[in-house]
């Protein structure tokens, strides 16, 4: 039976190809099927084989390959003999039997798939050698500036150089003591510096000119034209690029954008350009190298958490490396190298902070909040008993500056205490009245901080601080705010135990007078020389836009506290103070200022502090809510 079988050399029958059948032969003209059913089984003539057919069609596109590699092998040969000086083997002698150019060219145009394949010349062959030299894509970026022929602001007229003189001069004694990532040698002037680094000079004068200088949007705009041009367009990296974006991030004020998309991009290109230097993984770095590795840990850390924006660099050994070689060289002349270690040791500490508090899920509770946060304390307690040794020998405004992070530090400690998701099983908890009463007296320590600056540190607060600010700024309304609903909301406010802490809570806030000292307090960096910025000028700086939501926020103040309570209690209050003569000279002169330092009667003891001002500012409670939220989370 296998014999006839083996010998039929067709397919299926007629009958199973039509019902869609398996065929099994059975004889030599029946199959299993059709003898099964007793039906006629017929079988078509098979066409010629495919084999048949290949021996007559073109070469396949494996054997134009094959071919074409024993060509490149020859001539790859032939280029190395040349090369190495050793004679060369002609054609005729050679073992490769590739077919000639134009069979080759044949031979193409008759398959389709191999109609892309090229002969490469020995000019490509060289190239692909040379590139194989160097595996990375394309030629190293350039090192040199495109600007470098650019002419100085000194030398186009725009300032004299005894202006830049004097601002490097302020920014060497002064400056750096807020931000001692990037040092100036002692005995650098500003002639040999603009030459030297253009950029970092030119940022510089943007840091120091003042936010009132009529020069301050083009110095802004220069600074962008080298952003632009060398580190965007052409990719330029350096160590004076690096260290000219970290004063200009540091100390930026214009102009003012909501959501900071360009300070963002500047502070995100200075962590770029720290990593295509390969800074953070080089051995033996300078110490200005070693500066603005840390530098830019620092500023990138505080603003990308201040915006809840991903933190790409950590904390890691590199990090703590550098820190402990600034902090204990015994060669280095600035000592301003020894505060490095407590800003970066808060930085980082605030850091695990976000992490901790935004891994905190509502099903912990009270309980998870209590013994979190006790964690979280006793980490700072360590980094502050090992700041307060060393504290009171730095310069004021550095240990100002540090005082402000420590500060800041303890005040989010008491951020859960807002979360309502984490207080739903028990919101009138004594834990968290406790810690929102300390959440208000930490953000209050901050802003007296800051008011209590003389006038001339206020233009040094860096871009961070400035941060911190808006944090206590929004914090006290929210806590203020949280608090008298959950007052309110176990009994009436007619309650006269409620109406005592209900008042005790407004006056120890003491909100609108306070922002409006802080206000007043940093608008004095909008002056030059006596001339004040315009409004519209104003909103274009950073500090000048804060300022004017500070008060804004200040006047909406009392009426979304009279929405809770049920009446004007600041009103009662001031009616109060001023009858029992109790209102410091400060508070007098506080209160009898108006929005642009002017007298207004709104403010008098005795009378309504905002009058009518209800009509003047219909914000609901959306519009509060947000613009509290822009700023409890800094900047917003």
């Amino acid at each position: 039976m296998s014999s006839p079988i083996s010998a039929v050399k067709r397919r299926a029958c007629v009958a199973c190809t039509t019902a869609k059948a398996k065929c099994t032969p059975q004889a030599a003209n029946l199959c299993q099927r059709c003898a099964r059913l007793g039906k006629s089984c017929t079988y078509l003539d098979l066409p010629q084989t495919k084999r048949k057919q290949r021996q007559n069609a073109a070469p396949s596109r494996v054997e134009l390959l094959e071919k074409k590699v024993d060509q490149l092998m020859s001539q790859l040969a032939t280029l190395t003999q040349q090369q190495n000086g050793q004679p060369l083997v002609s054609p005729a002698t050679s073992t490769n039997d590739s077919p000639p150019m134009n069979t080759n060219r044949e031979l193409r145009s008759s398959s389709h798939e191999a109609s892309t394949l090229e002969n490469p010349t020995d000019t490509d062959i060289a190239a692909l050698l040379d590139a194989a030299k160097d595996p990375s894509h394309g030629p190293d970026p350039p090192t040199s500036s495109v600007l470098e022929d650019r002419p100085s602001l000194v030398d186009r007229g725009l300032l004299s150089p005894a202006e830049t003189e004097r601002m490097l001069t302020t920014f060497k004694a002064d400056f750096v003591r807020k931000f001692p990532f990037v040092l100036i040698p002692h005995g650098e002037t500003a002639a040999r510096l603009r030459v030297r680094e253009p950029f970092l000079f030119l940022c510089i004068v943007a840091a120091t000119m003042g936010s009132a200088h009529p020069l301050r949007r083009t110095v802004a705009e220069e600074v962008m034209t080298h952003v632009t041009s060398r580190i965007v367009a052409r990719s330029e990296r350096s160590l004076e690029l690096l260290r000219g974006l970290l004063v200009h991030c540091a100390w930026y004020s214009y102009p003012a954008e909501k959501y900071h998309p360009r300070l963002l991009l500047l502070v995100q290109l200075c962590t770029s350009i720290l990593y295509d230097l390969g800074l953070h993984k080089r051995n033996r770095l300078g110490v200005d190298e070693q500066r603005a590795l840390l530098g830019t840990y620092w500023l990138s850390v505080g603003f990308c958490g201040t915006l809840g924006r991903p933190i790409t660099m950590k904390h890691d050994d590199r990090i703590k490396e550098a820190v402990e070689c600034l902090a204990s060289s015994t060669t280095t002349e600035y000592t301003s190298d020894r505060w490095i270690a407590p800003l970066l040791n808060l930085q980082s500490f605030m850091a695990t902070m976000d992490e901790v508090y935004a891994s905190m899920q509502a099903t912990g509770g009270s309980a998870l909040v209590q013994i979190t946060r006790g964690s979280l304390q006793r980490q700072l307690d360590s980094i502050q008993t090992c700041i307060a040794k060393d504290l009171p020998s730095c310069p004021p405004s550095t240990a100002t500056a540090i005082s402000t992070e420590l500060k800041y530090a303890e005040m989010r400690l008491e951020e859960p205490s807002l979360r309502e998701d984490l207080w739903t099983a028990d919101p009138i908890n004594a834990i968290r009245t406790t810690m929102l009463m300390t959440l208000i007296q930490r953000c209050k320590e901050l802003i007296q901080i800051i008011t209590s600056l003389p006038v001339s540190e206020i233009p040094q607060l860096t871009i961070i601080t400035n941060a911190r600010i808006c944090a206590a700024v929004g914090y006290i309304p929210t806590a203020v705010l949280t608090l008298l609903n959950l007052i309110t909301s176990t009994s009436p406010t007619t309650n006269q135990d409620h109406q005592t802490q209900i008042q005790s809570i407004i006056d120890t806030a003491d909100y609108p007078n306070l922002v409006t000292k802080l206000a007043t307090a940093l608008e004095t960096r909008l002056q030059e020389k006596g001339i004040r910025m315009s409004a519209q000028d104003k909103e274009m700086d950073v500090v000048g836009s804060l300022c004017s939501k500070m008060r804004l926020l200040a006047r909406c103040y009392p009426y979304q506290i009279r929405g809770v309570v049920g009446r004007d209690i600041r009103q009662e209050n001031s009616a109060t103070s001023s009858a029992s003569g109790v209102m410091t000279a400060g508070q007098q002169q506080d209160s009898s200022m108006g929005v642009e330092g002017e007298m207004s009667q709104d403010w008098m003891p005795g009378n309504s502090i905002y009058g009518d001002m209800e009509a003047m500012f219909p914000l609901d409670d959306i519009q509060w809510d947000s613009l509290l939220r822009d700023f409890t989370t800094g900047f917003g």
